[in-house]
């Protein structure tokens, strides 16, 4: 795992995340140290409270577009992303499962993992068009569940996304549940992490306080990924650190 001060220039690139808007000020600065433009998601308020400022849950980047739930497409909107073209979609965000993911899907490579019965329209349409290999997953939350390392490896806690990975001859590393801060709930390893770079995979948090630290070092050392801790303490799902 490698510390700031060990993370060179020339790992370093000038680019743009979206991270949840009550993340804390320490991983938002230390983002920006590593050239990172930082941008704040809002409240979506149609979602329970853990989760109604998660990006992973707003909006989702695609092929220079960023597709994101109707409630929050004003404040998106305002952000003047002039090479973004924004797309309102027609999904609502609603307070349950699996009325809640319409946005949150994961894209590794050639594939694009998903829930159907429950991804915005718009989506699905995009990945299509794209021709992408839809990967259809039973887990809903599939952004938040995934870790994606590169477009070929992928971390996860989650059985059944990892059985799938598998099957479609992924690089993929079972880890153990838990051990993620969501308030009074579990949160996933995918939420509390994302890569700036294709070799600088972020944590909000500190990965040592995860009992399976060295194998996540490990794995993603192998395929040529740096691991940074944004934070000291336990990590926290904010909803993905998510780069576009």
């Amino acid at each position: 795992m490698a510390n700031l001060e060990q993370i060179t220039p020339s790992n370093i690139c000038s680019d743009r995340v979206l991270v949840d808007y009550r993340t804390d000020k320490v991983s938002i600065a230390e983002l920006e140290k590593l050239g990172m433009k930082v941008y704040k998601s809002t409240s979506a308020k149609s979602l329970y409270d853990e989760v109604m400022g998660h990006p992973d849950m707003q909006v989702h980047f695609v092929n220079n577009k960023a597709i994101c739930a109707p409630e929050v497409y004003d404040y998106y909107k305002s952000l003047n992303l002039a090479d973004i073209e924004l797309i309102c979609g027609t999904s609502k965000l609603k307070s349950t499962y699996p009325d809640d993911v319409a946005y949150n899907v994961c894209n590794i490579g050639e594939y694009v993992i998903l829930r159907p019965l429950s991804v915005a329209t718009e989506i699905f349409s995009e990945y299509h068009y794209l021709k992408k290999k839809i990967l259809k997953s039973k887990q809903g939350y599939a952004k938040c569940s995934i870790c994606v390392v590169n477009d070929n490896s992928a971390i996860t806690a989650d059985n059944g996304i990892y059985k799938l990975l598998k099957e479609n001859n992924l690089n993929v590393l079972k880890i153990e549940e838990g051990h993620i801060e969501l308030n009074n709930m579990k949160g996933f390893i995918g939420g509390v992490s994302g890569l700036i770079n294709d070799n600088t995979l972020c944590f909000n948090g500190d990965l040592r306080t995860h009992p399976d630290c060295e194998n996540i070092n490990s794995f993603c050392k192998n395929v040529g990924v740096d691991t940074v801790s944004l934070n000291k303490g336990n990590l926290v799902d904010i909803g993905s650190i998510l780069r576009f």
